[in-house]
């Protein structure tokens, strides 16, 4: 599939990968240029620009088409620009897009919901600790 073949504006997801992690995150597809050239919404999460330009990640992206169908471009490279006080995303690939199916992973949108997981489950831990100490102490007086 061509860029220039893909509809405007259109549903995507961008996956990086790195020393087999990989995230996925959810842009829209805003113009296409001369079958190179891919115009996005820049992404966000927790109202911060995700960059996507660090050394070393390797990146995709799936553009919806239709319902249920995608298709896929490889080894893009991703700069972020500002054109009249706004940010985009211009995305460069070199090689036709193929046919695939939707990514299984589930798109980042926010950092805190594990952060939140990750100290709930520490005061979790200090709770039980502190009370199986209180028992402890509690036996050893009587």
């Amino acid at each position: 599939m061509n860029v220039e073949d893909i509809p405007i504006p259109s549903m995507a997801a961008i996956r990086v990968s790195k020393e087999g992690k990989s995230a996925l995150f959810e842009t829209t597809i805003i113009q296409t240029t001369d079958n190179k050239y891919i115009y996005a919404m820049p992404v966000r999460v927790d109202e911060k620009l995700v960059n996507f330009e660090a050394k070393g990640l390797l990146k995709e992206i799936k553009i919806e088409f239709a319902p249920f169908e995608f298709y896929e471009w490889r080894n893009i490279s991703i700069i972020r620009f500002v054109e009249d006080g706004r940010s985009y995303l211009r995305i460069r690939t070199t090689t036709p897009g193929i046919r695939a199916m939707a990514w299984s992973d589930k798109p980042v949108t926010s950092t805190k919901k594990k952060k939140e997981s990750i100290i709930s489950a520490e005061a979790l831990e200090v709770m039980n600790a502190a009370q199986s100490a209180q028992t402890q102490a509690g036996g050893e007086n009587k």
